[in-house]
């Protein structure tokens, strides 16, 4: 009931508007690229040791970031927000 007066939709519509679904599936890649970016980089580089302030890691996790925000955007949109 107080999902209702507050969002004027109940959490399941809600949650099954196409854009908070794709919303969340950005929010989850953004934050796995950026936990996995060394690992990426070692398996991209073909190397065993790989610092933190590597290039690639640093573009890896720019790119996670913005990822991320895009995912938070699209989730902060209202529920009737393309239709």
């Amino acid at each position: 009931m107080i999902n209702s007066l507050i969002l004027g939709v109940t959490f399941g519509e809600w949650i099954s508007t196409w854009y908070h679904i794709v919303a969340m599936v950005l929010i989850v890649i953004g934050i796995a690229l950026y936990i996995l970016a060394k690992r990426l980089t070692m398996v991209i580089k073909k190397s065993d040791n790989v610092e933190t302030n590597n290039r690639m890691v640093t573009t890896i996790r720019i790119i996670a970031l913005i990822i991320f925000v895009v995912g938070i955007v699209l989730f902060c949109l209202p529920p009737k927000g393309f239709e």
